[in-house]
């Protein structure tokens, strides 16, 4: 039986034949991440992006003026966080904390952006896999803002 590639199954390289997988995979690092350790902290520079492939992760915001956070998403197996960094390299918006034990798929987004530069179908599949992404997200968003308000 074919061994599936480790990237199968993520949706930010769904459609990806086996060489475009290879090669995103070959500019990132698989980790393995315990409960409690934090992937990345609101305000750190933001130069990966990360690919959940087992466990989970949960991205949280400080509130003003509290040292609490607020979670506001749980990445499950299959999903990208982090990924602003493909668009720009601010500092970051949130932060990301194991709360199962997790394997991600760190990659630069310089290392990412090279792979686009040398294979651009790679790059609009990608792109356009993270277009999808998002607009889920927002959509998503919508309808729990639009269910919050009181008229």
């Amino acid at each position: 039986m074919a061994k599936t590639h480790p990237l199968k199954d993520i949706k930010l390289f769904a459609d990806l034949d086996e060489a475009q997988l290879t090669a995103v995979h070959d500019v990132g690092e698989i980790k393995d991440l315990d409960v409690g350790e934090v992937v990345f902290a609101e305000g750190d520079a933001g130069t990966h992006l990360y690919c959940l492939l087992d466990g989970r992760v949960e991205i949280t915001l400080a509130l003003d003026g509290q040292t609490e956070q607020a979670p506001v998403h749980v990445a499950v197996p299959g999903s990208v966080f982090g990924e602003f960094v493909l668009f720009e390299t601010e500092a970051r918006t949130a932060s990301a904390r194991v709360v199962k034990p997790a394997k991600i798929f760190v990659i630069g987004a310089a290392e990412l952006r090279g792979v686009f530069a040398d294979d651009p179908a790679t790059g609009y599949r990608v792109m356009d896999n993270l277009c999808r992404i998002l607009v889920g997200r927002i959509r998503k968003t919508t309808k729990e803002l639009k269910a919050s308000l009181i008229w």
